[in-house]
């Protein structure tokens, strides 16, 4: 079966040399890759394949190369688009690419003051697109912390499986509210997260995160 999000994304990219466009869509045409696990209509961020030296002269014709010119063509894609192309001494080429190769990179974002204010996100694995936690008042002036976590997959509209907030939590420390949130998330994970994990999600950015 012809993989349409990868050859949506090649045709994408908008390479100039036509040569390198054509080889990189037979390249796409032969991809296998899952799909986008929260958007289904969208490429994967990684898709790759790899060619056999059987594969080589079949797809070389349909190029309109030998099969020498076509190993040269493969060699030569990283000069055209940000992608893996490992040659290795059996003849097999493993070939990898995709959007997280080409996506701008995020501007590195400033590093949130967490003493105060909110709200601040929440980087848990599977959690981190719409959960969010901070310090607020209530009508007496006294504050507390309180966090709402929303699962990646139920989108930012959806109502909180999670909520950190008086009556029935009252929390005036980040270790206190990792506590909370290490017992409350238990059910919703394969392995119940350790509190000094929890933490970590609450308090310090990911790296992949810029």
């Amino acid at each position: 079966m012809v993989n349409k999000h990868a050859l949506a994304y090649v045709r994408r990219l908008d390479i100039a040399d036509e040569t390198a466009r054509r080889v990189f869509l037979l390249l796409a045409e032969h991809t296998h890759a899952p799909p986008h696990p929260y958007e289904p209509d969208e490429a994967p961020d990684i898709m790759g394949l790899e060619l056999h030296a059987a594969d080589i002269p079949a797809l070389a014709q349909r190029a309109g190369l030998d099969a020498e010119g076509f190993r040269e063509q493969l060699r030569r894609l990283k000069q055209h688009v940000r992608m893996d192309v490992l040659e290795h001494t059996d003849g097999v080429w493993e070939i990898v690419y995709g959007p997280s190769y080409t996506r701008p990179p995020k501007p590195r974002l400033a590093e949130p003051d967490l003493t105060q204010g909110g709200p601040h996100p929440f980087w848990a694995p599977g959690w981190e697109k719409y959960s969010t936690w901070g310090y607020e008042s209530d009508p007496s002036g006294q504050t507390h912390l309180y966090a709402q976590l929303i699962p990646n997959q139920d989108g930012p509209d959806a109502e909180p499986r999670i909520w950190i907030t008086p009556p029935r939590y009252v929390v005036h420390t980040v270790d206190d509210l990792a506590d909370a949130i290490a017992a409350a998330i238990a059910p919703f994970e394969p392995v119940a997260p350790p509190v000094v994990v929890v933490k970590r999600w609450l308090t310090v950015r990911p790296m992949s995160w810029g």
